[in-house]
C-alpha cells in the first residue's frame, strides 16, 4: 500500500486519476463572517485503494538514506502584522536544510534539497525577497484547474537557494488570495509533501475560504505574537476562532516573538503572557534586529550571515520544539 500523506493521497498517486470530492468552497467574495459560518472544511483523510506497490518502493537502492516515515509539515501565521512571521520562516527552513545537509555529506543519494518554503501569501508575501530569488509561479498557475498541479509541474516551478531551501512563490498581486482555486493550493500542497521531506508554510494573516483547511491539515501551527497586550489579545482570539471552527481543534502553539528576558519596570513577562492567552507558551524568540536586519539586507537566511547569533540559536531551539510538539496537540485555551 502507498503512504497516505497529509494531505489525503498516497506518495506515488497518479494526480490524473480520480481526486478526492473535496466539499464546496463558498465564493471567496463573500463576507469573512458569512465565510466562517457556511465555509465546510474537506476532509482529507480518503479511503486507501488498491494498489500493487513495486518492488523500487519496497527496497531502496544501496547506500540511500532512510526517508522519514512522512513529511513534517508546519505553518506560521502573524496575531498581527509586524512580529516577524517571515523572518523565523525563512530560518526556520533554513535549519532544516542543514541538518538535512548534514545527513546527507556521507551519502551518494540523492543530493536535492529536501526542505521547501512555501508562501501562501500572495497579496503581500516577502519569502521571495528575504531569500534574493525570483518567484516562478503565476497567480494563473494557482487559479487553474487542480488536475495540472502534480510533483513533475510543482518541482519545475521550485526556485533553489544556494542554501538548500527551495521556495515555491507567487508576485505580489492585489487580491490574489481570493481569486486562487482552493483545490488547486491544495494540490500545490499535496505534491510539496511528496517531493520534500520537509515543508514550512507562511501564511497570510487574513483569513481566507482555503487557509482553515490548510492549517488543519499540517503537523503544527505556530502563532506568532510579541510580547504587547494588543498582539497577545489577537493570538487569544485566532486561537479561540480556530478551536470553534474545527471539532477536533488545530494543534496550534504560540510562538512569542522579540521577546527580552531582562525586565524593566512596567513590562510584562513572560507569565504575564502565558496567563493573558490562556495557555503555555511553545517557545521565544530573542530581539536581534542587527541580525534580521544584515539578514534581510543580503537576501540570505540570518544563520548563514552569523549562524552564533541568539536569533539563530532561538530558532534552532524552535526546531526541536515543533518536532516535539507534532504529537502532542496544544492545550485548549481558557
Amino acid at each position: 500500500m502507498g503512504k497516505l500523506t497529509k494531505w489525503g493521497r498516497r506518495r506515488g498517486d497518479n494526480r490524473v486519476a480520480k481526486k478526492a470530492d473535496y466539499a464546496l468552497i463558498q465564493n471567496a467574495e463573500c463576507d469573512v463572517d458569512a465565510v466562517d459560518e457556511e465555509l465546510m472544511i474537506p476532509d482529507f483523510k480518503d479511503e486507501l485503494r488498491n494498489e500493487d506497490t513495486t518492488q523500487s518502493e519496497i527496497t531502496p537502492p544501496p547506500n540511500a538514506p532512510a526517508r522519514q516515515k512522512s513529511p513534517r509539515i508546519f505553518a506560521l501565521v502573524g496575531a498581527t502584522g509586524g512580529v516577524g512571521t517571515t523572518s523565523l520562516a525563512t530560518q526556520l527552513a533554513h535549519e532544516f536544510a542543514i541538518t538535512n545537509a548534514a545527513h546527507n555529506k556521507t551519502r551518494r543519494w540523492p543530493a536535492d534539497p529536501k526542505v521547501c518554503l512555501i508562501d501562501l501569501d500572495f497579496e503581500s508575501g516577502a519569502c521571495a525577497h528575504h531569500l534574493d530569488l525570483l518567484p516562478s509561479l503565476t497567480i494563473e498557475d494557482l487559479s487553474g484547474p487542480p488536475e495540472q498541479i502534480d510533483k513533475a509541474f510543482t518541482q519545475a516551478l521550485v526556485s533553489t537557494h544556494e542554501c538548500g531551501i527551495s521556495l515555491l512563490a507567487a508576485p505580489n498581486t492585489i487580491g490574489a488570495n481570493a481569486r486562487v482555486n482552493p483545490h488547486t493550493i491544495m494540490a500545490m500542497l499535496d505534491a510539496a509533501s511528496e517531493l520534500f521531506d520537509t515543508v514550512i508554510i507562511d501564511m497570510p494573516r487574513y483569513q481566507q475560504p482555503w487557509t482553515l483547511a490548510v492549517m488543519r491539515a499540517v503537523d503544527v501551527l505556530g502563532v506568532t505574537c510579541e510580547l504587547t497586550i494588543p498582539s497577545l489579545h489577537a493570538a487569544r482570539e485566532r486561537l479561540a476562532k480556530l478551536s470553534a471552527a474545527t471539532e477536533d481543534g488545530v494543534n496550534a502553539h504560540v510562538i512569542l516573538s522579540k521577546f527580552e528576558k531582562r525586565s524593566f519596570k512596567n513590562m510584562l513577562r513572560l507569565s504575564d503572557a502565558e496567563k493573558a492567552l490562556g495557555r503555555s507558551v511553545l517557545t521565544t524568540l530573542c530581539l536581534d534586529p542587527d541580525t534580521t536586519r544584515e539578514a534581510l539586507n543580503c537576501g540570505e537566511p540570518a544563520g548563514a550571515i552569523r549562524p552564533d547569533s541568539r536569533f539563530v540559536k532561538d530558532v534552532r531551539n524552535l526546531t526541536e520544539a515543533l518536532i516535539s510538539a507534532q504529537d502532542v496537540p496544544s492545550v485548549k485555551a481558557a
